[in-house]
């Protein structure tokens, strides 16, 4: 595997997100998600930080992934809320083929901020070599918004999805800025949905004729891999060693303006006392409160007949909340299935998941929305969905086939034209 992951990684396939920050570089200035030092103590511990933080970076830069890794755990035990000292932390535990504590750590980075891309598919890369895909599918769908479709492509057939990385990469290497690393992971995803001819004609506009047959016999052994972690550790060139997880001294504490937040909230029930106190004494507000979707409620509150008239209402009512999940077809909750960068895209791929997922009789919506630095985007969502609860069921039936969904409220959706085609 060590052999194989060398190779692959040699090459322009390799995930352009992951093991950035194991350079001499680090992927975001420490210090960058944390408060200031209040105290004279806590300035002198951040001293200390920067300089384990500085020799973990010297290590690096010698190729001492092991020195590293013991400097960026003390710098992280020193300053345990610096996103930028967790982060460099979590490529060395990804380097030294700790997928357990990677995971933890790239967590504790989204804890601390979460909109940082690049942790989030790291930790995604994690979770696939731990075996949890279902987990990491809900993260790409996330994050196949604003990241690179070369890497995100590449993670979902991981995942096991190859036929969503395909769709994803196919658009990517038709644009005019596709580069040898979108074509040969199109290549290798073809690989893994077992289309070995396009596997072939596609890596061959980037690799020798000499090396074409080497390339095919490293992924014929690639996509059969003896371990749920064997191919992200290829990928990533490094050896999977036991992992017992992060050190507990490393364990991301709360925030300390937690405990203040809650002791200030404890005295704000006292006046609210006096607002609840005459809705008890009413006798009425208890049920009126548990029958508050219906519009017939609130009509009969002030009258003193209440009581008697909420004994009927609260009959039809399990009635109504049983019927509520059958399609309205004019329902404010959509299941999103995936998102293109173009209508053309958008099309091809409805009557893709429509023919897989059986969706005939579903009524197919779409939204632009302008990511930036990104473009446009077009996304794909069934409609039709009275309730929250309806969408996840029918979510969870798409998921249960081996697709990847999420339920979101409209934004924007409108009907799509050729959907009936």
């Amino acid at each position: 595997m060590s052999k194989l992951g060398l190779k692959i990684a040699a090459s322009p396939l390799v995930l352009g997100l992951a093991l950035a920050g194991c350079t001499t570089t680090a992927p975001e200035k420490p210090s960058m998600f944390r408060p200031a030092a209040d105290t004279p103590k806590a300035a002198s511990l951040d001293q200390q930080a920067a300089r384990h933080f500085g020799l973990a970076q010297q290590a690096m830069q010698m190729e001492d992934a092991a020195g590293a890794l013991a400097h960026a755990e003390k710098a992280v035990e020193l300053s345990p809320r610096d996103a930028g000292y967790r982060m460099i932390l979590g490529d060395l535990y990804l380097k030294n083929g700790r997928f357990l504590s990677a995971e933890t750590t790239f967590a504790d980075v989204l804890a601390l901020n979460p909109s940082n891309n690049r942790a989030t598919f790291n930790l995604v890369l994690a979770e696939i070599a731990l075996g949890k895909q279902h987990s990491a599918l809900m993260r790409l769908n996330r994050l196949s918004e604003t990241a690179s479709a070369a890497d995100v492509g590449l993670a979902f057939a991981l995942a096991g999805q190859p036929e969503r990385a395909v769709a994803l990469l196919e658009t990517a290497a038709r644009s005019p800025e596709a580069d040898g690393r979108v074509r040969q992971n199109l290549a290798l995803a073809y690989a893994l949905s077992g289309d070995w001819q396009r596997a072939r004609v596609t890596a061959a506009q980037d690799i020798s004729p000499a090396d074409l047959a080497g390339r095919m016999e490293e992924w014929a052994t690639f996509v059969r891999p003896s371990a749920q972690w064997d191919q992200v550790a290829g990928l990533l060139a490094v050896t999977p060693v036991h992992d017992s997880g992060q050190p507990t001294r490393l364990a991301l504490a709360p925030a300390p303006s937690q405990p203040v937040a809650v002791a200030q909230a404890e005295p704000q029930p006292a006046p609210q006392m006096p607002v609840e106190q005459p809705v008890q004494y009413a006798a009425v507000q208890g049920p009126a409160q548990q029958v508050s979707y219906y519009e017939p409620a609130p009509t009969f509150v002030a009258p003193q007949p209440a009581p008697v008239r909420a004994a009927p209402i609260s009959k039809p009512a399990p009635k109504k909340l049983v019927q509520e999940p059958r399609p309205s077809g004019n329902g404010r909750f959509v299941v999103q299935l995936a998102s293109y960068d173009s209508a053309a895209a958008l099309s091809d791929g409805w009557s893709q998941l429509r023919k897989r997922y059986a969706l005939g009789s579903a009524s197919p919506v779409s939204a632009i929305v302008n990511l930036p630095g990104k473009g446009k985007f077009h996304r794909l969502s069934l409609s039709g969905f009275a309730s929250q609860a309806e969408a996840e069921r029918a979510c969870g039936s798409i998921k249960g086939k081996g697709g990847a969904c999420f339920v979101r409220t409209l934004s924007g959706d409108v009907p799509i034209q050729w959907a009936s085609r």
